[in-house]
Order: structure tokens, then C-alpha cells, then sequence
């Protein structure tokens, strides 16, 4: 299988934005997402691992190895493309099509995937603390999401931003070439050198994809 491209960031940083654009580009990010762009089956995965330590979303830290939910590397390729049958994963296997998954939870459980999928490429977003904050509060009061009176406290909310920049970019060093920060303002207003970086680590032309999204 080809190495996946795991999304990075902070909630409400254009993580859902960058999945996007990555598979309008070709980098397929999952059969079965929710309304947020995240494969379901890596977003359980997170999910039960950061409860497992006693943390979420909101809250989070980085799971040690014993709270890890996880399953063979394989198995979470084919339920990647929903492939059952034979025949159907020895096309997979042959064509090797370049795919990935997004959840800002990977931020912080980012080690148990890449123990499973060493060679992995990790985009990073980032995105200007007051857009954050102000896109998390506006969360609050949306009936698609589950509401968290943390997010209340404006104070919680940069503190919170904070911890999910500073984790990101702790891999920046360790991954070398296989880390790219991508600033969220510099992608929606068309920058050049912006694209020119994103399309260079993901190997295709991507900015006629982001045009079609942001226009």
C-alpha cells in the first residue's frame, strides 16, 4: 500500500477544507465520512484511544501506547475503500492509489499511527487563534454538533488552540520532509508560494481543486 497522508490541526482550522482539496487532487480520504470529512472508522479509532486515557477532544493529551486502539494496518486499508472480496484487494493492492484520512484528533494520537503506518506524509493546518476561537463558539450553538460548555470560556478556547499548535509542531522535527504546515489564510486567499509548497509535498496540482472549494 502507498504511504497515507495523515490531516493534522486544530478543530475548526480548515482541516475539513484541506480533505477536501486533497481528494478532489486524488488522494482518496475514506468510503464512509461524517459531516466533518473524517473517516469514521480512524475517527472511532481516536476516539476510543483519548477516552481510554481519560481525555478528549477538548481535553486532550497525547495517549500512552497502553491506551491504543487499534487494528492491523491492512485491515483498516481495506476498510479504508470498503473492499471485501479478492479480487477487489488485489486491484487495491496493484494500483497502490494514493489515499489518507483527516480528524484533528490525530493531533495527539498521531504516534499510534504512524507505528502502524510508518511512512506516513502529516499535513499540519493552522489557522489564526481568533478565527479559531470564534469558529469553536459558533460549534457550540450548532445542532450537528455536540455541545461543550468549555467552549464557552474564550480564555479555554486559546489555551486549547495552544496545545493543538504546539503538539502539531512537534513532529515537524522528527518527520523532516514527511511534515508540511499549511497556513489556512494563505490557502484561501491563493498564495502562491502556499500552493506551490502544498503541491510540491503532495506530488499533484492541487490549486484548481482549492479554487472550485473557495470560490
Amino acid at each position: 500500500m502507498a504511504a497515507p497522508y495523515i490531516v493534522i490541526g486544530m478543530h475548526r482550522s480548515g482541516t475539513s477544507l484541506l480533505s477536501r482539496v486533497l481528494e478532489k487532487s486524488g488522494i482518496f480520504m475514506g468510503v464512509v465520512k461524517d459531516h466533518n470529512f473524517e473517516a469514521m472508522h480512524f475517527l472511532s479509532l481516536n476516539q476510543q484511544t483519548l477516552w481510554a486515557a481519560g481525555a478528549d477532544w477538548h481535553k486532550p493529551v497525547v495517549p500512552d501506547k497502553i491506551y491504543w486502539k487499534t487494528l492491523p494496518a491492512q485491515v483498516l486499508y481495506h476498510e479504508h475503500f470498503r473492499v471485501q472480496y479478492r479480487l477487489s484487494r488485489y486491484k487495491l493492492w496493484w494500483q497502490k492509489p494514493a489515499w489518507g484520512w483527516k480528524d484533528p484528533r490525530n493531533t495527539f494520537t498521531l504516534n499510534m499511527w504512524l507505528d502502524l503506518f510508518p511512512q506516513a506524509k502529516v499535513l499540519h493546518m493552522v489557522r489564526n487563534q481568533d478565527e479559531v476561537v470564534k469558529s469553536l463558539q459558533k460549534r457550540n450553538t450548532l445542532k450537528a454538533e455536540v455541545f461543550q460548555t468549555e467552549l464557552e470560556d474564550t480564555a479555554f478556547c486559546q489555551k486549547l488552540w495552544q496545545q493543538y499548535l504546539e503538539q502539531g509542531r512537534s513532529y515537524a522535527h522528527t518527520l523532516g520532509e514527511r511534515y508540511c504546515e499549511v497556513n489556512y489564510q494563505q490557502i484561501c486567499g491563493l498564495a502562491p508560494e502556499a500552493l506551490e509548497k502544498l503541491e510540491h509535498f503532495c506530488q499533484r496540482k492541487m490549486t484548481a481543486a482549492l479554487k472550485s472549494i473557495v470560490a
